[in-house]
């Protein structure tokens, strides 16, 4: 045994401080910690902290060989000593702990989990020969108590030191723990973040996304490609390890993954000084679905930002967030590559990406009209179905036997290689048992989530300064109400309490698929909760009017109301009972507009000062055409027209007309610079169809522009 100075930290302490430092030091305030160790972690850390002993020789020094049943009483009593200090750091537990994650990493590594082959990988890891190995089996459940200090001492913290992942196994009652550590390495953990912002895992909403629904969904995602996830992860993902531990694994797996999403707070998880936001790309299908363009979600607390392709060196400005997505991305074509590979725009606060999936989903978006990709197949609402063509007979397999085939209709997509397939929803006669039966392959995509809350959909909201949850009578929300269809087919037992008292109501899983449509139920004004089991419960109030302050900026005029409001509005005074109108401003300007008719081939704008602008007619929304006949929404277009446009030029099929626009102010002249050659030459193009001394002036300056 060597001697120590009187000054220097033995090995196991340096080890200790080298590991809260690195997995529970202040950085990780916010975040959830996995205490992952392999053998390359190892070597990272002994390189760059010039540790000299291996962290298995540090450990063994402390242990008693020879003394097989008080093996940990040296490390045991470290701890006696420490839970009767001010616990300001980590249990000094640290290194021994780490070894046992060094052997569960190295037994997921190999695919060979059991608790038999866990003692002797740890037996491997110490260097020691089965007698010592039969003693570590026999005497180990000291370190499963370290364990649980550790966990307690970091709940204690309230998350300053990182959120708790440590968990035990039903079975693998003492190495449940390591294990709950090893299946996880950095590269998952970065990916997983990734992943979390593409599949709308939203921070602060836990109960959306439990452990079983992001196992399923990265089954899915990983069914044919590895995106870069660890082999050790994926062989417990697809099941692939020995004997009946399959699913003791993925438990412990989902269970990891549960306390990752509770504490995602929105950001990539990466060894940077400052986190970055990440948000995902979406694609939007636009123009009635005749092309394909991208967006991004915004993300919180970064209303503008500039991101960089890597591949291609471009840079986008993305701001003006609206209805969740920036603006800017106009100039980034759509690419197939993009689809099945990926793609990313990143700057130093926001990272963005697309994660390539074989079938992807559009929902209609509220504020565009435009489909926009959503992260699962949600029933309840048409969706529109992108699907690579190689697979496109397994998914209209899937469709034939769970969607209304009827309402299908099959067309070219806007991009070589995939198809588009439109009002794709479940049959309202689906049964879950029938959907259980494809749980692989194409049909695990059309499952619906898993949902252990409930969530309102829709609903008119009124007095939000109030909070989430208030709504007008007969405007209630949607309920979204707890789903597991592995439960089979079982009643959801949900108490409604409040108005006249509590009252039950069974819905059949069958109905649970679908949001349920409150609304179409009588409430009279109060307060409601609802409730589907002890953690399922949400509040909400009914009110049939708007009171006085309770909406800021309400005006004095409003329809007066008791059991029902007036039809027509008056003016209301403050203590009245009413529905007010917003307040209008005291001057208010009409945005500047034209009328344009949809035959149009091309529309410019030209102004005095050289400027010009060539503006796309805005398309007819899906649900409009769908819908409506053609003379609904008529054969003529409202475009916004920008300041400092005098003259508009009207390309046609076979002609070209010229207009001066109504309420443009006089101008001297038309003085455009020498450099506006594309003013000119778009002048001097229209200059036959235009009349009048005005428009020869402006001729007359596009000549002297490309003189």
């Amino acid at each position: 045994m060597s001697v120590l100075g009187v000054n220097r930290e033995s090995a196991y302490d340096q080890w200790q401080s080298v590991l809260e430092q690195e997995f529970f030091g202040q950085y990780m305030s916010g975040r959830a910690a996995v205490f992952y160790v392999d053998k390359p972690a190892e070597s990272s850390l002994m390189d760059a902290n010039g540790l000299l002993v291996e962290l298995a020789e540090a450990v063994s020094g402390e242990l008693h060989w020879h003394r097989p049943t008080a093996m940990f009483s040296r490390l045991e009593w470290r701890c006696r000593q420490w839970e009767c200090s001010d616990r300001r750091n980590a249990p000094p537990v640290l290194p021994l702990l780490a070894t046992s994650v060094l052997a569960a990493s190295k037994m997921a590594a190999e695919g060979d989990i059991s608790a038999s082959n866990y003692y002797e990988r740890l037996a491997e890891v110490f260097r020691v020969g089965s007698r010592e190995r039969a003693n570590l089996r026999a005497y180990f459940s000291p370190v499963a108590r370290m364990w649980e200090t550790l966990d307690a001492w970091l709940e204690s913290c309230g998350g300053e030191r990182g959120y708790s992942t440590i968990s035990r196994d039903s079975h693998l009652t003492r190495i449940g723990y390591p294990m709950s550590q090893a299946l996880l390495r950095e590269q998952d953990r970065r990916i997983l973040t990734t992943f979390f912002a593409a599949m709308d895992v939203k921070p602060g909403r836990p109960e959306e996304f439990p452990g079983q629904e992001i196992i399923r969904r990265l089954r899915l995602w990983t069914s044919s490609q590895s995106h870069g996830l660890s082999r050790p992860l994926l062989k417990v993902l697809h099941g692939a390890v020995s004997g009946g531990e399959a699913a003791d694994k993925r438990a412990v797996l989902a269970r990891l993954l549960e306390r990752l999403v509770e504490h995602w707070d929105g950001t990539l998880y990466e060894n940077r000084p400052r986190a970055r936001c990440a948000s995902a790309l979406r694609l939007v299908l636009a123009g009635r679905g005749r092309r394909l363009r991208w967006a991004a979600e915004a993300a919180r607390g970064i209303p503008a930002v500039t991101v960089r392709h890597e591949a291609s060196g471009a840079h986008y400005e993305l701001s003006d967030p609206y209805g969740g997505l920036y603006a800017g991305l106009d100039e980034l074509a759509v690419a197939a590559s993009q689809l099945t590979h990926g793609l990313v725009l990143e700057s130093e606060e926001l990272h963005l990406s697309w994660v390539p999936q074989p079938l992807i989903f559009f929902t209609e978006d509220e504020y565009s009209g435009d489909f926009v990709s959503v992260g699962s197949f949600s029933p309840g609402e048409p969706h529109t179905l992108l699907a690579l063509n190689s697979e496109l007979s397994g998914v209209r397999a899937v469709l034939s036997e769970i969607a209304d085939s009827s309402r299908l209709v099959e067309r070219k997509a806007p991009l070589a290689g995939w198809t588009m397939i439109k009002n794709v929803d479940l049959k309202t006669t689906v049964t879950p048992a029938a959907l259980l039966q494809g749980d692989t392959g194409h049909a695990g995509h059309f499952m619906p989530s898993t949902r252990h809350g409930i969530r309102f959909v829709g609903g008119l909201r009124i007095g939000k300064d109030l909070g989430q949850h208030h709504y007008l009578q007969g405007g209630v929300p949607d309920w979204l109400l707890p789903r597991d269809l592995s439960s089979g087919e079982v009643n959801l037992r949900v108490t409604l309490s409040g108005g006249d008292g509590s009252h039950t109501h069974d819905f059949p899983l069958q109905k649970v698929l679908r949001p349920f449509p409150a609304r179409l139920m009588p409430f009279a004004d109060g307060t409601y909760q609802l409730s589907a089991s002890d953690q399922a419960k949400a509040t909400f109030t009914v009110s049939s009017a708007l009171c006085e302050r309770q909406a800021p900026g309400t005006g004095s005029l409003g329809h007066s109301c008791d059991s029902s409001a007036k039809t027509e509005a008056e003016s209301v005074h403050p203590e009245e009972r009413a529905i007010r109108g917003a307040k209008a401003p005291e001057k208010l300007t009409l945005p500047r507009t034209l009328l344009v008719p949809r035959r149009v081939r091309e529309l410019v704008l030209i102004g005095a000062k050289g400027e010009l602008a060539r503006l796309d007619l805005p398309d007819i929304p899906d649900w409009m055409s769908e819908r409506l006949p053609d003379e609904a929404y008529g054969y003529c277009a409202e475009v916004a027209v920008p300041d400092g446009y005098d003259w508009v030029i009207l390309r046609w099929q076979h002609r070209t007309t010229v207009k001066r626009m109504k309420g443009s102010e006089p101008t001297p002249g038309p003085d455009p610079a020498a450099s506006d050659t594309e003013w000119a030459e778009a002048v001097l193009a229209a200059a036959p169809a235009g009349r009048g001394p005005m428009w020869d002036a402006y001729v007359a300056a596009a000549k002297k522009v490309l003189m």
